[in-house]
């Protein structure tokens, strides 16, 4: 879904509805004056042809009626289309505060959470995990070497190559995980009621689709991307969230400088999901 809304967007204005209630208003007071120009036409003509009686028992009673009937007709008008007029005006009021919303958590590049949405969410999820005694994983993503796929294919393909990144995201997480774009290169994944086996499941999955599926692909060229992940998580990786951004940055870290594969869900060793050693185990062998 694009959004295509700016943050300067301003509030539908009012002044559509005000010029439909000038133009309710106007049609009611021509119809009455209508009315009242035909009974007064009328009165004239049976006067001057002397049909007194037929003047006074019928055409007068209901020329009477027509400015009366008019006016309730125009008022009824009025309000029903008065009512439409708010409807519609609510719905777009509504339709513009979705939008807000989500420009002002979302990133607009990739359409992932911005990163002060994650912070709200991270802080939210480890509150939880804490008082009910669950667990919170963190997937944290860097892209190599970003700034010189910039200055050599330049900043739209880079554009492209991140918003293709998120869509792999997308493709791999659960519906209540929280994907975000943190800033530039950086991107992380909330993952509640998850242990470190699920954590690197995702890791694995990411890392394998990127080392193989290109970001970009235009007249022959294919650009591969190089990332380094790092996972953390609550309680194995940190009490809170400084020391879970801190272990994940550090495993990131770690397997940067080494270049090393993450390894498969089966295959973490039992003592790295069960002991409580500390944030230097959860590093990939």
């Amino acid at each position: 879904m694009n959004t295509t809304t700016q943050l300067g967007a301003e509030v539908p204005s009012e002044e559509p509805l005000a010029r439909d209630e000038e133009r309710i208003s106007r049609i009611a007071w021509v119809s009455i004056f209508i009315a009242l120009a035909l009974a007064g036409w009328a009165a004239t003509f049976f006067i001057l042809t002397e049909a007194v009686q037929l003047w006074q028992y019928i055409i007068y009673p209901i020329l009477v009626c027509l400015p009366v009937l008019f006016g309730i007709a125009s008022a009824r008008y009025t309000h029903i289309t008065h009512v439409d007029l708010l409807r519609g005006y609510q719905g777009r009021l509504i339709m513009r505060s979705i939008e807000l919303e989500k420009l002002a958590s979302h990133d607009e590049l990739t359409e992932l959470y911005n990163r002060r949405y994650f912070y709200e969410r991270f802080q939210e999820g480890l509150a939880r995990a804490r008082t009910s005694n669950r667990t919170l994983a963190l997937v944290a993503l860097d892209i190599d070497g970003l700034k010189m796929i910039n200055d050599e294919y330049g900043h739209a393909v880079g554009d492209i190559i991140i918003a293709n990144l998120a869509k792999v995201i997308n493709k791999h997480i659960r519906n209540n995980d929280v994907p975000a774009r943190l800033g530039g290169d950086e991107f992380a994944v909330l993952m509640p009621d998850t242990d470190k086996r699920g954590a690197y499941a995702l890791a694995q999955r990411l890392w394998e689709e990127l080392e193989e599926t290109p970001m970009y692909e235009h007249e022959g060229l294919r650009v591969l991307l190089s990332v380094s992940i790092g996972v953390s998580g609550y309680p194995w990786g940190g009490e809170d969230i400084d020391e879970m951004m801190h272990w994940a940055d550090a495993d990131m870290y770690a397997n940067k400088v080494g270049r090393r594969l993450p390894q498969s869900a089966t295959s973490v060793p039992q003592q790295t999901l069960t002991d409580d050693s500390g944030p230097e185990d959860l590093s990939w062998n």
